[in-house]
């Protein structure tokens, strides 16, 4: 975890990259695919940070070894 900031921006970079094709392909116009970027980022990011909240919780809960 020495790189945490590399690992995030590489994260940020390809979370943007997923969600703007996605955007392209599910609209028919690519004006109205534009318009809808930034919300879609948002929830791209929140989902993804809710899973890893999920996910940590769960380890820390389920799967500790003491």
């Amino acid at each position: 975890m020495n790189d945490i900031g590399t690992h995030l921006l590489l994260f940020a970079i390809t979370g943007f990259v997923i969600v703007v094709l996605s955007s392209l392909f599910s609209e028919s116009e690519d004006s109205a695919a534009f318009k809808t970027i930034p919300r879609r980022l948002v929830y791209f990011f929140i989902g993804c940070g809710a899973v890893a909240g999920v996910m940590l919780v769960l380890e820390h809960t389920v799967a500790s070894i003491n």
